[in-house]
């Protein structure tokens, strides 16, 4: 083999040697990239997510205690209709849905100036 064709055979392999060491490093390169593209994605599409469903569980809740409320409210009323018409505890208690506590303490709510 002559002197030109051992360059020749040299040099094609330092090339092959450098293209899979470029291609090696490239795909290295590539896939922690994409990785770290991946994760900051999912890390966004998880907060979205997370904030949506935080969204939609603090309407149903407040919607739940607005119900609540206002059915209190309305027990309330009730009561207080009874109280000035001169009903017994037991009967407001039992007609409104209220406690016998709660009706006492609207008892002495009333009472006062």
């Amino acid at each position: 083999m002559t002197l030109a064709l051992k360059m020749a055979d040299i040099e094609y392999d330092a090339y092959e040697e450098g293209f899979d060491k470029g291609r090696e490093d490239g795909l290295q390169a590539g896939l922690l990239a994409g990785l770290q593209q991946g994760i900051e994605q999912g890390i966004e599409q998880g907060i979205e997510q997370g904030i949506e469903r935080g969204i939609e569980q603090g309407i149903e809740r407040g919607i739940e205690r607005g119900i609540e409320q206002g059915a209190y409210q309305n027990k309330l009323e009730i009561a207080q209709k009874l109280i000035a018409r001169g009903y017994s505890l037991e009967e407001i208690a039992d007609v409104s849905g209220l406690t016998i506590y709660q009706v006492q303490s609207l008892l002495v709510d009333s009472e006062q100036p």
